[in-house]
């Protein structure tokens, strides 16, 4: 009888709790979507993407046309000769791998500038979500734009155009 008894009691217990949390979700991406100055900003990262990507392809250029320089010639060369090209080539590839790293790496300048644009509307999605947490007194507020996985969510939780109105980008009846 214990057996059967406690886990239903835990159970109970649980079911009590995880009905009492009140929760909500918003969608980060679309509200991303509807302020002026994300677009702004992504727009100023795709610019400096480009051109970080075309320093870097031009490095692996580089060294793409004296590998073709060098089979091209190869028979000319004497072995000496072909070391040494092969190791200015390998030089030139390490060289446009370190630039990949340094422009585009975890830590990298266009992450570093990415983190720089965008922090301030972060905070300030923050902020609002903070509000409308409290404003409709929810427990938990999730992210259906985010990696965790939400299978079906009742649009009775929806609270992104709370979230919106929160940072005055709701929509304008007219």
């Amino acid at each position: 009888m214990n057996k059967i008894f406690l886990p239903l009691a835990f159970l109970l217990i649980i079911s009590n709790f995880a009905t009492a949390q009140k929760f909500g979700y918003i969608n980060s991406e679309y509200i991303l979507g509807k302020m002026p100055d994300y677009a702004e900003k992504q727009q100023e990262l795709e610019a400096l993407a480009k051109e970080y990507d075309k320093e870097v392809r031009s490095l692996y250029n580089d060294a793409e046309v004296m590998r073709a320089e060098l089979r091209a010639n190869r028979v000319l060369y004497t072995p000496v000769m072909v070391e040494e090209k092969q190791a200015e080539i390998d030089k030139k590839a390490q060289e446009a791998l370190e630039k990949s790293t340094q422009l585009f790496g975890y830590d990298g300048l266009y992450f570093k500038k990415q983190k720089e644009l965008l922090q301030p509307l972060r905070e300030k999605m923050v902020k609002a979500y903070e509000a409308v947490s409290k404003k409709y007194k929810l427990d938990l507020m999730l992210d259906k734009a985010a990696d965790l996985a939400i299978v079906y969510s009742n649009p009775v939780h929806d609270y992104t155009e709370f979230v919106l109105e929160e940072l005055g980008l709701g929509e304008t009846e007219n």
